[in-house]
């Protein structure tokens, strides 16, 4: 027997369901959130750089120069690696409505006023709070209102396990069981359902999404918790969605290795944020060897390249910047370490103190001149001194993001192999695919799961309304 709801369907608890819930809301329809783990708020809650915003208030307020025509072509860039491609319809509807997804954000009383310039990026447009992590502060900032709302249901430990539909092909459904244990399954119609399932970076068993499309991956540590499979996609699929760029799995450059635990499968992210107030990357032979703000592929590929450990290098000027919250909590979680000098760092890493010496004193050059032939143009907190006081930690490559997913057009409609969209049928966050091509630009996550999610909310609620008049 099914249970019969009047209005949208979100499954998944993290910031692009909770901006996707809220805006169905906001239409005022019900809206049904169905979350397989017990927490709420998805992988939403790890993240730390913040959300990308272009021409927003808080850039005009600090005179920052940027615009949605060079964010969109920043994202193209990092996704394509040619300028010779121009931004797609979905990188420019991500673009183009992140000032006002910010705006949003601020109408709820949530401020994100602290700029920074992380790679890939050509102004400073990640925006986060000046206490705790960005994706923590906003999704669970979402989840707290729409807890109160009399709106918005919430159902926690079930598990989505299919899609409903009428034989037009319509979405018009879900079925759900309890989460891990299975069984007790319920069937909810409804007419629309967003997915906003997240990615499938957490699960590396040969059944997994992992092994199927980047088997060279399943023996890197990941950011992710194993919820974080796939299952949204797996469905999705059975109905015939179209999933795309699903090899394309985005490898972090700035893992954590928990000392407590270094072979742990699930290990820590180091924020962009780090390396975007001028943190170094300095291999064990006390080198520098890449650009630390580039494109996050091409810098774990350049770690891939060398001997011993990789480690996160902060002056006393980066870790003040970066103290609250990042290198708070980093140091609570045991994942940094404390110098009062370059050489008693050396000495304790077995690192040679000469050459880390050299390594900094050719950094401050560069810095000096503005300009790093490993194209680094941007050289916050230099000079660096051996004499300076540190705050290091041992990194290496995660896998993190996954690119690939449901392919979405510009109103978040799930799209069919054969070319058409699955009526009743969104798809936002990790869990589309279309967006960011072979390479996602640090921050665009949070942005992304906004924007779309926003847009999913709009068009899913605009769709129910126009069923119930049927």
């Amino acid at each position: 027997m099914s249970e019969h709801f009047n209005g949208v369907v979100v499954v998944g608890s993290g910031l692009s369901a909770s901006s996707a819930a809220m805006t169905v809301v906001e239409q005022g329809l019900p809206v049904m959130m169905i979350e397989k783990e017990k927490r709420l708020g998805g992988n939403s809650v790890k993240a730390w750089a913040g959300y990308n915003g272009a021409e927003t208030k808080v850039q005009a307020e600090q005179g920052v120069t940027d615009s949605v025509d060079m964010f969109a072509k920043d994202t193209a860039f990092s996704g394509y690696k040619t300028h010779a491609l121009p931004p797609n319809p979905l990188q420019n509807v991500l673009a183009g409505n992140s000032g006002p997804g910010h705006e949003w954000l601020q109408s709820y009383g949530i401020k994100l006023t602290v700029l920074s310039q992380n790679g890939g990026h050509s102004a400073k447009r990640t925006h986060r709070p000046t206490k705790g992590g960005a994706g923590s502060y906003i999704t669970n900032s979402l989840l707290r209102k729409l807890k109160k709302n009399p709106n918005c249901t919430i159902i926690n430990k079930k598990r989505v396990c299919d899609l409903l539909q009428d034989n037009q092909g319509r979405v018009n459904g879900v079925v759900y069981e309890d989460f891990p244990s299975g069984g007790n399954r319920k069937y909810v119609r409804a007419p629309a359902v967003i997915f906003a399932t997240g990615g499938f970076g957490g699960r590396r068993g040969k059944d997994s999404l992992l092994y199927r499309y980047r088997p060279d991956l399943v023996d890197l540590p990941t950011s992710n918790p194993s919820s974080a499979s796939g299952d949204g996609m797996v469905i999705a699929e059975k109905i015939g969605a179209k999933l795309v760029d699903m090899e394309y799995v985005q490898v972090h450059p700035t893992g954590f290795i928990d000392p407590k635990n270094p072979e742990a499968e699930e290990q820590t992210l180091a924020t962009e944020a780090l390396r975007g107030h001028g943190a170094l990357l300095i291999n064990q032979q006390g080198k520098r060897f890449v650009n630390e703000i580039y494109h996050r592929d091409w810098v774990s590929e350049a770690e891939k390249a060398q001997k011993g450990n990789i480690y996160l290098v902060m002056n006393s000027g980066v870790a003040k910047e970066t103290q609250v919250p990042f290198v708070k909590q980093y140091t609570a979680l045991g994942l940094l370490e404390h110098y009062p000098s370059g050489k008693e760092f050396c000495e304790t890493v077995k690192m040679p103190y000469t050459q880390f010496c050299d390594t900094l004193q050719v950094y401050n050059d560069l810095a000096a001149r503005g300009y790093c032939p490993s194209g680094k143009k941007l050289f916050p907190n230099a000079p660096f001194d051996p004499e300076d006081k540190y705050v290091v930690g041992i990194v290496t490559p995660l896998v993190h993001y996954v690119m690939g997913g449901i392919l979405i057009n510009k109103k978040a409609e799930a799209q069919h192999v054969k070319g058409h969209s699955i009526p009743g049928f969104y798809a936002a966050g990790e869990t589309a695919g279309g967006i960011h091509c072979k390479n996602r630009l640090a921050g665009n996550s949070l942005v992304d799961c906004v924007v779309f999610g926003r847009v999913a909310g709009a068009a899913a609620a605009e769709y129910a309304k126009s069923q119930s008049k049927l």
